[in-house]
């Protein structure tokens, strides 16, 4: 079981009565996808990885990029499934991949906005609900990695250097024994496990969480030809970055 370390930018904190939540931010494409009982995974970095089935991968926001100094960890993605579309622009809502209607307007629907390939072919990570979850402290604070990595031999230079490609970050691949090993410290250490199950009814209880239509608002940005969009970004790399929205070059949205 080897994986990935996955830089992106910081999440959004929400409180639903005894549950702090990190989550993606609403406007735009949200990836991963938390609010369903398989987390989703279809569009960030994809082209900078190459994702098996039953990886462990980590989602992580740092305190500042690239010269981070903590890495919290705000999701526990291993993977149960990996699911080609048939076309890599457009999915049907009634396409078996597609998991409920609060999945496909959040997150499917968004490929043909902005995220269009060319020629690649296009699939989507489903995580095991069983073994994947949102780490969390007795505080309901998300957990530093870095301590943990350093004692595995990855020192704070290697991983800085590791997450950054130019002025972007790009995932970090990891052997099977940090993988593994990251994933049982992180088990053993999360007083509070999220899982899917839990998240997907607090969206289903919640609907000011789907993100709104793809031509409103700020979103009218993300439609293809509007604005210059990057094929593997999860942000467009113009007004997003100027307003303080999503960030291109820290990371996938």
């Amino acid at each position: 079981m080897s994986g990935y370390l996955i830089y992106h930018p910081s999440r959004e904190k929400s409180r639903f009565g005894n549950f702090s939540v990190y989550h993606d931010g609403l406007p735009g494409n949200q990836d991963p996808y938390v609010w369903n009982t398989q987390f989703l995974h279809t569009y960030c970095h994809m082209s900078q990885m190459s994702p098996s089935e039953n990886d462990i991968n980590f989602w992580v926001s740092g305190d500042t990029f690239p010269r981070f100094s903590s890495l919290y960890c705000d999701l526990v993605f291993v993977v149960k499934f990996k699911r080609y579309w048939e076309q890599p622009n457009f999915i049907d809502p009634q396409d078996p991949i597609v998991d409920s209607n609060e999945a496909y307007n959040d997150h499917y629907q968004w490929a043909q906005y902005n995220h269009p390939f060319k020629r690649r072919h296009r699939f989507t990570l489903k995580a095991d609900p069983h073994y994947s979850f949102q780490p969390q402290d007795a505080n309901r604070r998300l957990i530093d990695v870095v301590p943990f990595l350093i004692e595995m031999g990855l020192s704070l230079d290697t991983l800085r250097k590791g997450l950054q490609i130019n002025f972007a970050s790009r995932p970090m691949h990891l052997d099977s024994r940090v993988a593994t090993s990251l994933y049982q410290w992180l088990y053993q250490e999360a007083e509070i496990k999220l899982t899917g199950e839990i998240l997907e009814g607090i969206r289903q209880k919640n609907p000011q969480l789907a993100s709104p239509p793809p031509l409103s608002g700020n979103n009218a940005m993300c439609v293809k030809g509007k604005v210059g969009v990057s094929e593997d970004s999860c942000a467009p790399i113009s007004r997003r970055n100027r307003i303080g929205m999503k960030s291109h070059h820290q990371g996938c949205a």
